[in-house]
């Protein structure tokens, strides 16, 4: 409980943090390390200190490449998802999640079948910035 409003009733609209602001950090990056390189080669000491400003700016391009716009909502991928499974889909739930060293967004969505008690549900998981299906798996729900 988070404390916002009576347990059950909606506290208002959520978004989706957005990696895209990774690109903020890289440029924070790239300043500190113009900022260092600036520092280095006016004091006048050894070049070598010139290899932490390449670290420095390694990292902001790691950081800026890695700055993805999602373009899928959590909504979207859910209707992605219930076209995807063999079965009428009841309700689902998404979550998202990253992969690959870039850190790409990927929707991992859980449907479930139709009706009072659902006798399918699949995994999904769906391209946060295309929207393509990369993979599903489905299986029967076991009964209670």
């Amino acid at each position: 409980m988070n404390g916002d409003g009576p347990i059950g009733e909606p506290v208002g609209p959520f978004r989706v943090l957005d990696t895209a602001t990774r690109r903020r950090a890289a440029v924070v990056y790239f300043v500190v390390a113009g900022f260092a390189a600036l520092l280095i080669l006016a004091s006048g000491v050894s070049a070598m200190w010139l290899t932490t400003v390449f670290v420095i700016a390694a990292l902001g391009v790691f950081q800026f490449a890695g700055g993805w716009r999602i373009k899928v909502t959590d909504m979207e991928a859910i209707a992605i998802a219930s076209d995807a499974a063999s079965f009428e889909v009841g309700h689902g739930s998404g979550t998202l999640g990253f992969r690959g060293l870039l850190a790409k967004p990927v929707w991992q969505v859980l449907v479930f079948g139709s009706g009072p008690a659902p006798t399918k549900q699949a995994l999904v998981t769906v391209d946060g910035l295309s929207g393509s299906v990369l993979g599903s798996y489905e299986e029967d729900v076991p009964a209670p």
